[in-house]
């Protein structure tokens, strides 16, 4: 529980550090996004200084140390690195979708059934269907295109 304080306290310093600097930013259009994403980090800071604090303790004595997990580690940084390969080649919308479901599949594979399978998949869909509407149609951003899309 300490560990997570000390996490959220350092995010919420740096939240204001990276909001403050906004101010030096010359076109105010191009604040509008990175002011978007600095408050959601913000929030989700608060969010986990508030439950760090409030549930002081419960938890703790049940949970397994473990080592560090470098084979989900290496899996995850190997999964990247396809991503940004792939990227080019599918297009940005293909292969966000296949690395959200294949990342959400891997790392949470205890358990699996076809409904949570299903289930995955389906958010993958939603979060690229996000990714588009976010991009393609509020910023109006070019993605990189692919064969695909």
């Amino acid at each position: 529980m300490r560990k997570d304080i000390v996490v959220s306290s350092v995010l919420l310093a740096g939240v204001i550090a990276l909001y403050l600097s906004l101010s030096l930013m010359d076109d105010p259009r191009a604040v509008i996004f990175p002011r978007v994403i600095i408050l959601v980090m913000g929030v989700l800071s608060l969010l986990l200084l508030a439950q760090s604090v409030l549930v002081r303790g419960k938890g703790a004595e049940g949970e397994a140390g473990g080592g560090f997990p470098f084979g989900r580690f290496s899996g995850c940084f190997v999964l990247i690195l396809a991503y940004f390969f792939f990227m080019e080649r599918l297009g940005f919308y293909v292969s966000a979708f296949l690395f959200f479901v294949v990342v959400t599949l891997v790392l949470g594979s205890r358990g699996l059934t076809i409904r949570k399978g299903a289930g995955r998949v389906a958010a993958g869909a939603a979060f690229t269907a996000v990714l588009y509407v976010l991009f393609n149609r509020l910023l109006a951003v070019q993605t990189p295109k692919g064969i695909l899309f």
